[in-house]
């Protein structure tokens, strides 16, 4: 999301939501391939370009892969985080589709409920195959713009 909105030549920042300690649920344990007695952090944040609501963001981090590290960390510069801790990141896997906003993402993206969203799921890996992040973004259409390439 950072690079993307810096390559559109706008200004990213976040607004932390929550940020907890929780057992995974079923989508968590499915997709972070964790035991249901452990521990992901789950956060949940606004993404702006330019102080304009653009995303709505929840993210699941299996705890064992961050634990040690400070919240702001995890929140701020999670990427950067992991690979000054030694970690390298490979793949990650996306599904796009549409949906509707709730009245908790209109309240948050500011739009009405039922206006139109781009719904993205991504799953992010390790080198070694492990999953490190499942994360579910819901993005206001007409705010933010996907390019992909394929090479």
């Amino acid at each position: 999301f950072t690079e993307i909105v810096k390559s559109q030549g706008k200004k990213p920042s976040s607004e932390l939501i929550s940020y907890q300690r929780l057992h995974p649920n079923e989508f968590e344990i499915k997709n972070l391939g964790v035991l249901p007695q452990s521990h992901v952090i789950r956060m949940e944040r606004v993404r702006f370009a330019d102080d304009i609501p653009v995303a709505y963001e929840i993210a699941s981090i299996p705890e064992k892969i961050i634990r040690g590290f400070k919240e702001s960390e995890i929140t701020e510069h999670f990427f950067k985080t992991l690979t000054d801790n030694g970690y390298e990141i490979g793949k990650s896997q996306q599904t796009i589709s549409a949906s509707l906003a709730n009245s908790s993402l209109a309240k948050h993206l500011k739009v009405k409920t039922g206006d139109a969203l781009l719904s993205l799921t991504q799953i992010s890996f390790l080198q070694d195959g492990q999953a490190f992040e499942y994360v579910r973004s819901y993005y206001v259409g007409d705010r933010f713009e996907f390019y992909l390439e394929n090479n």
